[in-house]
């Protein structure tokens, strides 16, 4: 009998940490809840000078996990207008470039555009208002 209950003495000894070290990482390794959103935002329209007005439309895609939060942003779309030939070709040919740069460096510091002063700064006055509207 006491053979039998030392026996089973020792068994408890060795399982009762086993049981802790198992409940331990079990709570260090809970599921943490991922909610993503994606939410668009409409920026001013801002004049280009003498040559038109720029506006942007931005989408992001904004992820929450475990009070972290990440936003990305996925497109960048909108609309210019222009006044005169030689406008809708500096419009065409430098917005395509800035939408290119805002995507790489996914912040509202891009590169102006030599020769597209105006229109880059427009550009850069309406994203600004887009994300400015994201962050809230």
């Amino acid at each position: 009998m006491r053979a039998k209950l030392a026996a089973s003495i020792c068994a408890l000894t060795i399982a009762i940490p086993v049981a802790q070290a198992t409940a331990a990482v079990r709570a260090q390794t809970k599921t943490v809840a991922k909610k993503t959103v994606t939410r668009k935002a409409t920026g001013v329209e801002a004049q280009a000078d003498r040559w038109g007005t720029v506006q942007v439309i931005v989408t992001a895609k904004i992820t929450t996990s475990g009070g972290k939060k990440t936003v990305r942003y996925t497109d960048l779309g909108g609309s210019y207008t222009y006044h005169t030939d030689r406008s809708q070709y500096i419009m065409s040919q430098s917005l395509p470039y800035l939408r290119q740069e805002f995507l790489t460096v996914q912040s509202a510091n891009v590169q102006l555009v030599s020769g597209a002063t105006y229109t880059s700064q427009a550009f850069e006055q309406s994203l600004h208002s887009a994300l400015l509207k994201l962050s809230k």
